[in-house]
């Protein structure tokens, strides 16, 4: 251990005895931080992916020119000969030198971690994703140093190590790459597959970025680390020795077998892993164990897959993949779900011949399948001649019971994520006796969010509240959207529907703005929507607000200038504070339902105020599940929005629930019931059920959020709701595991200014500072030594 620290503090010192280490640290530093952080303020989202995608080909330059050095400048000064003939095993040179090129390597990165504390201080990144990504960081650079010393070994000259180390880096990286594994399939077919498989080092890095330590891609950087290590131990003791090239050929090749063979193995297994994301995104999570484990009878999952030596390049891996994710979901189900494969070959069912004569000859397999609904379907790929457009199958169906099988189409690469979701929930769905049936009240121009709902497998109704499309006494949710003008009888309907129990969703809608840009001047105006339940609300303790809510956290919308702008998606990019967006701090992280949301558009949202005691009084719970931002006011807007409305008042700032979740036994409306409008003279033909029970009202201050033009950026709230409702919170946990964008929204110029100069400032100043440090010490103990020297004489 001593022979080895004595190695490590002399090969560590010598990278700092020159200005060449700083300043490739410093090199080092800029390239990384220049090639994000200007990405990152063009549109700032708190993660790092990009800085690790692009992070690789850094270190395949930066680590040969650490590397080249640890032999080539020994054999070129003949002090090879010289540090042998000291009483060390030799290894202890190897690991000493590797040890103080990992130091430096460690230094470099650690330069970069003024990145992390910037998206940390900005936004809300998933923190383990970052430290997983920085040990996959440290696990290839250690692999490329250890090779790049290995080759170091074998050159005379700094330079050619270099070049050759260079090479052999970019070779493994690249190789790994589905761009060369697709040019190398279309030269040789298979040989591209094979050689990522079985030497690239990409796929085994990118598990790291995604947030998961998996135990194979582990040991592969180990594996190949200590063989490159060994390797290298084995040439620096027997150079030169009689007979010594033939026995470390045949090492090598004993050494790159065991390394292929390793490779071979652990490829298609998991040997075990860590999902350090969070949430668990990774992870079989706990809902999806209670579900699964508690089925009456087994799940039988069927994957309809084309072969992998018919599937493009970019894909060949997604067999594997969706395999190992059943077989995660069959072990967390105890036994319950069992899975099989089933080979398709789309061209057996693609018909050539117009007049159907190559129908007859299609498998008798696939032609059973397209009945049922398992159809080929088309993916871009990569060949020599341009983009070409391949038909593959990947399709899951799930049969339970004596029920169809139901199918879940277009598995690809991008829903694996998903993928739990998909499997659970139509196997949780499956076991329903009955789809749930949605009340949908006041739909029109949500017609998108109808479809989603259907897709989702429920029954959706739509009911205008009047005697002929009266309120489903068998609803299990009722969804009311942007109600307006409700008169007695209808609000009667629902605040009945409420006192017995049934889960409601309100979405208001209080205010609608029309934009006027004639004579390129900007008029906003105001128009009121009254529904017809305010007083109900104030009386059951909610106030919806009047006053118009203003936040500083808000976004800009394109406005229409003509009908040409209409009809080709053109117009003017307007930013104001009705256009509020409520980010995941403004959310409730301890419910369900908004636990894992990232952002909502509260486009002309509402503010709501609960009265607490008005709350109590009526037995009723209040749970805030969102909110504006602290610096946001209610502004009095009669009509025209002005300047003054959106400017911040000095006084009156603060945060103010949009969503809130009310709980009990509702009070039951009086009685007899209203009558229908038109019919005054039918007055207590119907009253309320004699059964009463505690019921859930969802409210939101807004409604136009959910419209066809913004249901993508809010769905996640309203199928959470409808889930939550119908199914209980289950099928939430599940959904919410995902990686989702966690965007960072108004980022002031003075702090981006602030984290440019520090990002790529303050490591280079740092580093030059030490560097300085250190030379003024050498040169002044070398001052002294030499005073000292001259007064001994």
């Amino acid at each position: 251990m001593r022979n080895f620290l004595t190695i490590l503090r002399r090969e560590f010192g010598a990278y700092f005895n020159s200005p060449i280490g700083a300043i490739f640290l410093i090199v080092f530093t800029l390239m990384a931080s220049t090639l994000y952080v200007t990405e990152f303020f063009l549109f700032p989202v708190a993660e790092l992916r990009s800085f690790f995608n692009v992070l690789p080909v850094i270190l395949c330059v930066f680590v040969p020119a650490v590397t080249m050095r640890l032999w080539a400048e020994e054999r070129a000064g003949n002090t090879v000969e010289m540090l042998l003939t000291f009483p060390m095993h030799p290894m202890a040179l190897v690991l000493g030198k590797f040890a103080a090129a990992f130091c430096f390597l460690l230094l470099a990165l650690a330069s970069t971690l003024l990145l992390p504390v910037m998206v940390a201080t900005l936004g809300r990144p998933d923190l383990g994703q970052m430290a997983a990504s920085y040990l996959g960081a440290i696990l290839l650079g250690g692999f490329f140093l250890a090779l790049g010393q290995l080759v170091s070994g074998f050159a005379r000259d700094q330079i050619v190590a270099f070049v050759l180390s260079l090479l052999a880096c970019f070779a493994l990286f690249l190789l790994g790459t589905d761009f060369a594994a697709t040019a190398l399939d279309a030269w040789i077919g298979g040989l591209g597959s094979a050689l990522r498989e079985l030497l690239g080092v990409t796929g085994h890095y990118t598990v790291f970025t995604r947030g998961v330590v998996e135990v194979a891609d582990l040991a592969y950087f180990l594996v190949w680390t200590g063989l490159f290590l060994f390797l290298n131990g084995m040439f620096v003791e027997g150079r030169g020795r009689r007979g010594f090239a033939a026995l470390f050929s045949a090492c090598a090749g004993l050494c790159l077998g065991i390394g292929l063979v390793f490779n071979a193995l652990a490829g298609d297994a998991s040997l075990g892993r860590f999902d350090w994301t969070e949430g668990k995104v990774h992870t079989v999570s706990e809902a999806s164990r209670r579900i699964l484990s508690g089925l009456k009878v087994p799940v039988q999952v069927t994957y309809y897959v084309t072969p992998a030596e018919d599937m493009p390049t970019e894909i060949k891996t997604l067999e594997r993949d969706v395999m190992d994710r059943l077989e995660e979901l069959r072990l967390a189900s105890g036994g319950m779900v069992s899975f099989k494969r089933v080979h398709m070959r789309a061209a057996n069912v693609v018909d050539s011949d117009p007049f159907g004569a190559s129908r007859d000859k299609a498998d008798p397999l696939e032609k059973r399948m397209l009945e049922k609904g398992v159809e080929p379907f088309s993916v871009s790929a990569m060949r020599q001649t341009g983009s070409v457009s391949n038909l593959i199958y990947s399709s899951i169906g799930v049969a339970y019971k004596d029920r169809a099988e139901e199918i879940i189409p277009r598995i690809v690469p991008d829903s694996l994520g998903e993928l739990e979701y998909m499997l659970v929930s139509t196997v949780y769905r499956q076991t329903l006796d009955r789809q749930p049936l949605v009340a949908l009240i006041g739909g029109e121009g949500f017609g998108l969010l109808r479809q989603v709902l259907e897709h989702e497998k429920f029954q959706v109704r739509p009911v205008e509240l009047t005697p002929d499309s009266p309120m489903p006494a068998d609803a299990d949710v009722i969804l009311a959207l942007a109600p307006a003008n409700l008169d007695e009888r209808q609000a009667w309907e629902l605040r009945a529907a409420l006192a017995s129990g049934k889960k409601t969703i309100l979405a208001l809608q209080t205010s609608q703005w029309n934009y006027d840009m004639a004579a390129g001047n900007i008029a906003v105006q105001r128009m009121p929507v009254r529904s017809g339940l305010e007083e109900w609300l104030r009386d059951l303790g909610v106030t919806v607000e009047d006053r118009v809510l203003m936040d500083p956290q808000n976004t800009a919308i394109q406005v229409s200038r003509s009908r040409l702008d209409q009809v080709f998606g053109g117009g003017m990019s307007l930013t104001l504070p009705i256009h509020i967006v409520l980010t995941r701090d403004n959310m409730n992280p301890d419910d369900p339902l908004t636990a894992r949301l990232e952002n909502l558009f509260y486009l002309w949202g509402a503010a709501l105020a609960p009265d607490p005691q008005a709350l109590a009084a009526k037995g009723l719970n209040a749970t805030v599940l969102a909110s504006s931002s602290p610096g946001s006011w209610l502004a009095d807007v009669q009509g025209g929005l002005t300047q003054r409305d959106i400017e911040p008042p000095a006084e009156g700032l603060g945060s103010h629930p949009a969503v809130i979740r009310l709980t009990g036994q509702f009070p039951p409306p009086p009685e007899p019931a209203p009558a229908w409008a038109g019919n005054e003279g039918a007055a207590g033909e119907r009253r309320i059920d004699a059964i009463q029970a505690p019921g859930e009202l969802l409210l939101i201050g807004g409604a136009t959020m959910f419209g066809d033009d913004l249901l993508q950026s809010n769905i996640e709230l309203v199928l959470n709701a409808v889930d939550a409702m119908a199914h209980g919170t289950d099928l939430i946990q599940i959904r919410g595991k995902k990686l989702v964008p966690r965007y960072i929204l108004d980022v002031a110029p003075e702090d981006a200014s602030f984290w440019k100069f520090a990002t790529y400032c303050l490591p280079g100043l740092l580093i030059a500072g030490l560097a300085a440090s250190r030379a003024w010490g050498r040169r002044r103990r070398r001052a002294l030594f030499e005073h000292s020297l001259g007064g001994a004489r």
